[in-house]
This record gives C-alpha cells, structure tokens and sequence, in this order.
C-alpha cells in the first residue's frame, strides 16, 4: 500500500535549493561512481569461474557451515549443488569474510600444492574486488561499521529502480519541507534522518554482514517531516491499495502511526526481504522528534504563512476521487454517472475513457461497444499504449467498426509495441478495407522495424519490401 501526500503543488518562490542538490548527487553517485561495481564483480566472479575453484573450496564450506552450525542452510546448499545450480553458493563463498579467513587458515592443507599456490593469489585479488565495491566501502554493515558510513550509505543504491524510486519520494515530500523549514535545517534534518536510521537498523542486529545502502531511512524522516509540519491540519493523501486509487483528506499526523507501524510489521513478518524496515521505522520517528524539538525550542523556524496556505484543489481531481469512493464501494452505477458528469465538465481524455470502459465491462450492452469504439477510434493523447493495445484483442467484433483514418492511427501506435501483433491485424483490416492511404507505407516500414525488434526476419523482409512497393505505387500515382 502507498499514501503519498499531495498537499502542496511546487512553488517556485520557495526554490527547492537542497532539494535538487541532494537528487543531483545521489544520481551523480550512483551514475558515476557506483557504475563500476559490476565490472568489479563481473572479473571477479570471471576469475573465479575460469579458475574452478568450487571443487576445492565446497568440501571446506560444508565444514564451515557445520562449525557455525547453519544445519538449514548447508542442506539447502546441498541440494542446489547436487543440481548443479551454484550460483546462489559461489555468492556466498566469495562474499563472506568469514569463510575467507577460514580457507586461508586451512586452504594449504587440503588442497594440491600447485592449486594453492595460484588459488591464494587469484583468491585474495578476487576477495579484493569485491570488497571495494561502492556497497562494501561506503555502505553501513553492523558487525564492522564506520562513523564516516552513518553519512556515506544514504547515497548509495542498489540498482536504477531503487535510486528512482527514493528519489520521486523525496522530490514528492522534500519541496515542501524545505519551504516549511528553510534550506539548511532541512539539510540538517535529512542527514540526522538517515543517521539515525542507519543507527535504528544496526542496533536491530549487531551481528549482520549486509550492508545497509539508500536514501529511504532520510527520505522516510523527510515524509515524517512533512506529517509534522502540518500536524493535525486536514491534508490531502494519494492512496494505492491494490486496484483502490483515489485521494483522501486526514490529518496529517494520523497517517504517521501507520507509517512506523507497516515497517515495524514488516520487519517482524517479512523476514525474507532485503528491505531495511527498521532504517524506515527509525527515520520516521527521528524525522518527527526532530520537527517537534524544532517547534519547542523555536517555533519562528517555520514558514507558518505557507504551511496555512490552503491548497488549490483542482475539482476534477476531487470529481474523480468521487468515481474512485464509489468504485471502491462496488457502486459501479453511481462511479459511471460520476464520470458521465467530470467527463461533460472537463472533456474525454484516454484516462476517463478507460474507467468508462472497465465501468462497462461488467454489464456490456450497446453503452459498452459504444465506449470500446470510443476508445479504439479515439482522437486524444494515448497515456498506456499496452492497454489500448488488450482493448483491441479484447473486442474483436468491434475491430472491424472502426472508422479507416482512426484504425491507421491506432495501427500506427500499436506498432511501437514489443509485441505487433495487434499492429500486424491493424494492418490486414486495413488491406481488407481496400485503403489507398499514403501513410500505409510508413505503416508497413514500422511494422519491418517491430519484426526486427522481434528477430523475425521473414516477416521483417515482407514488410519492407511491401513498404518499398507501396511508395513506388504512391510516386507512380496509384495510390
């Protein structure tokens, strides 16, 4: 589930001067310098491979595994063996600090003389590599961790959607603070934000080797600090909650609670996830303790004109948070007639055409083919080209009403998908319909284009040379 809150729109008279100074260099970070990690993996894992170092080293794991008495583990690492599937295995023999110190001390004695000597110094390079990746470095490990790491691991992420996703949360919730607060307290509070996350996680287990990286412990202290600046000021939130969307209205302190709360659940009863909950439940509560603090000691800190503002709200978004309640409420008559009247407000667009066709999906009936028409023949940006593309196979009685210039257009989309196939049928309906159209050579050239996306290349060839035929008919004046 994800509230988000929406309360303030961007204003350019409260620059986000921090705010695009802390986006800037977690991309510059993760661009720059965190872009070298794999290749660092990928020699070592490349040595370590080549070298067939399994075979000596896995009687010692099991030993190992033995000693430390991870009875579960050595019997699931057992069977992937026995399957030949070693990659989650070599993961953990070449990571672990531990295990290499172990092999060292009894490497020598176990394996050929020949073997150790090239294994010790292939081993340690491969050991090296992966302990100077950006996540071992700079990231924040419980059992073996640096005051400079408190800071350093709120920059770092683990991959391009992890980076994407921190930062469209704190671009949501960060403007606001910072204008609340003003440019250096929100600096301030950030950073303590996320060390005080990162202290929350390591205390919650002293004894873990994973690296704790991201921003979220800050960011999840910057959306505790939106919740407190407003305190019981009615707000409104974003929700999504399965196919539930739509806006509410609440005081803003009341969603805090159940902001820590998810994450401490989550910590308890999600015990396979790499997720940091309590960093997130930590950062929260700094977040909120520190814009309290902040408030008792100087309440002058606060820019009360802009935090009373009210809000702009725009009666579409309010209209359509209405279809959204009684969606929710399985009144699905009363969400159509809700649409009908935003929809004679405001105007068709693709999103209020497709509720309109989902509403009309459960009963059918003339209404229904009507709306499907609508949408296949529509003449309005298309948001989700994927969705138009399931309507299309969905209704294949209604294909073949939709009007000529609006089945090429639709075509025409449709052929920038993965997938062409409902491009390809586009195309064969407008054969059918005997259109001399100009544009059906540019149609059959994409289409050319997505069978070479798809390595099909019989229809890739059919498709340009119907491509080329088509403009020669058009510059000899047959079409």
């Amino acid at each position: 589930m994800i509230i988000v809150p929406t309360e303030k729109q961007l204003d350019w008279r409260h620059a986000p001067i921090v705010l695009c100074a802390l986006v800037m260099i977690n991309v510059l970070v993760f661009f720059l310098y965190q872009s070298g990690d794999n290749l660092k993996i990928a020699k070592a894992m490349s040595i370590y491979q080549s070298s067939e170092y399994l075979d000596y080293e896995w009687p010692l794991f099991q030993k190992y595994l033995e000693e430390k008495e991870e009875t579960k583990l050595l019997k699931d690492y057992r069977l992937q063996y026995a399957d030949d599937n070693y990659e989650e295995i070599v993961g953990e023999m070449v990571m672990s600090d531990d295990f290499f110190e172990y092999l060292k001390d009894r490497a020598y004695h176990f394996f050929p003389a020949k073997v150790y000597d090239q294994w010790i110094i292939e081993r340690t390079e491969i050991h090296r590599l992966l302990k100077s990746t950006s996540a071992i470095v700079n990231g924040l490990t419980a059992n073996d961790w640096h005051v400079i790491n408190f800071l350093t691991h709120q920059f770092l992420h683990g991959d391009i959607m992890h980076l994407l996703g921190n930062m469209f949360f704190l671009i949501v919730c960060g403007f606001a603070v910072e204008a609340a607060i003003g440019h250096w307290r929100f600096l301030l509070f950030y950073l303590l934000s996320g060390v005080a996350a990162g202290f929350v996680q390591v205390a919650a287990d002293w004894n873990s080797d994973v690296p704790l990286i991201g921003a979220s412990g800050a960011i999840s202290g910057v959306m505790a600090m939106y919740l407190a600046v407003f305190r019981l000021k009615k707000i409104e939130f974003f929700y999504w909650f399965f196919f539930f969307v739509g806006y509410i209205r609440a005081p803003a302190l009341l969603i805090l609670p159940f902001y820590i709360g998810k994450e401490v659940y989550s910590y308890y009863h999600d015990t396979d996830s790499n997720v940091a909950f309590m960093a997130h439940a930590g950062g929260f509560v700094a977040g909120a303790v520190l814009i309290f603090l902040a408030w008792l000691t100087n309440r002058s800190v606060f820019n009360q004109e802009y935090i009373e503002q009210d809000q702009k709200v725009d009666p579409g978004r309010e209209k359509l948070a209405e279809v959204y309640s009684y969606i929710e409420k399985y009144r699905f008559d009363r969400a159509l007639s809700a649409l009908d009247e935003l929809i004679q407000e405001q105007g068709i667009n693709f999103d209020y055409a497709m509720i309109r066709y989902n509403l009309l999906k459960i009963s059918r009936g003339e209404k229904f083919n009507q709306a499907t028409l609508n949408l296949l023949s529509g003449d309005f940006p298309v948001s989700d080209i994927k969705k138009l593309d399931k309507v299309w196979q969905e209704n294949p009685d209604i294909q073949t009403q939709v009007p000529e210039a609006a089945a090429l257009k639709l075509g025409l989309q449709l052929a920038t998908l993965e997938n062409p196939k409902s491009a390809e049928e586009v195309f064969s309906y407008l054969q059918k319909l005997g259109s001399k159209s100009p544009k059906l050579s540019i149609y059959a050239n994409k289409l050319a284009g997505a069978f070479q996306r798809t390595n099909n290349l019989e229809k890739r060839n059919y498709y340009e040379k119907l491509s080329d035929k088509l403009a020669q008919g058009m510059k000899n004046g047959f079409l």
